[in-house]
């Protein structure tokens, strides 16, 4: 009889019967808690969890690195992501190139000998180093009049040109700027490293354009012609060439 009547009970009465679950003590057998349930609520708590499990999965496959592993979202043609990380990629690859010319300039500039060893290698090797010098096309760093000029004897090893006030400096090749400070002696000065281990310094500036570190281009201008520094009589510009860690008689290159 109460077979027949439990197939008779509705599918709401059926949720509303009750079942008692109780936790005894393995040893003792003693009940220690028990717990009163219905279907409607042990069916609720299971869609609960259910809904739950569902909830975290798709929160870290869409909300975490792990969505790369969804089908199709991965797809680099359509990913701004990609795209993005890539052009970081390329900016931090420039960054460390221009790191390395910097660091290379300033290794260059510290091993570089004494004054006296500079003006020996130069009168031994100035005619080794002009073939390649005079394949190459430098851009004015200013124009103006030639006021004292490349002297090893007077260990003048730079050409002085003077321009008008306000004259900007510019950059004789394409480069990186190694250092742009002031000194006692030359006042506001910038040198800038280039290819084939060339370096040109221009020295006595009223004003520094650029900074160490600096990316320029030929012909652009980074500083302002000057007469800062202990060593000038007027404002002019001081400019030295140096290749492979000799200076070089700029004249001989570049038309001022």
């Amino acid at each position: 009889m109460s077979e027949e009547y439990q197939q008779k009970k509705t599918l709401g009465e059926r949720l509303k019967d009750s079942y008692q679950i109780k936790v005894v003590h393995e040893e003792t057998l003693q009940e220690t808690r028990s717990y009163r349930v219905s279907k409607a609520k042990l069916y609720a708590m299971i869609s609960l969890f259910i809904l739950a499990v569902a909830g975290i999965v798709v929160s870290l496959l869409f909300f975490t690195p792990l969505r790369q592993l969804v089908p199709g979202y991965a797809d680099v043609n359509n990913n701004q992501r990609f795209f993005q990380l890539n052009n970081q990629i390329d900016e931090l690859e420039q960054e460390v190139n221009e790191q390395s010319t910097y660091i290379e300039g300033l290794l260059s500039m510290i091993s570089s000998p004494s004054a006296e060893e500079k003006l020996l290698d130069a009168e031994e090797n100035e005619g080794a180093i002009i073939s390649l010098l005079d394949q190459m096309f430098f851009v004015p760093p200013i124009k103006g009049t030639i006021e004292a000029g490349y002297s090893l004897d007077k260990g003048h090893l730079g050409t002085d040109i003077v321009a008008p006030t306000n004259t900007p400096v510019k950059s004789i090749l394409d480069g990186y700027v190694v250092s742009s400070d002031w000194t006692f002696e030359n006042g506001n000065t910038i040198s800038i490293q280039h290819e084939h281990n060339i370096l040109s310094i221009y020295k006595h500036n009223s004003i520094l354009l650029k900074e160490a570190g600096n990316k320029v281009k030929a012909g652009e201008a980074v500083a302002i012609i000057g007469n800062s520094g202990e060593n000038t009589s007027g404002p002019h510009l001081h400019f030295e060439l140096w290749f492979e860690g000799k200076a070089v008689d700029a004249e001989h290159y570049i038309n001022f």
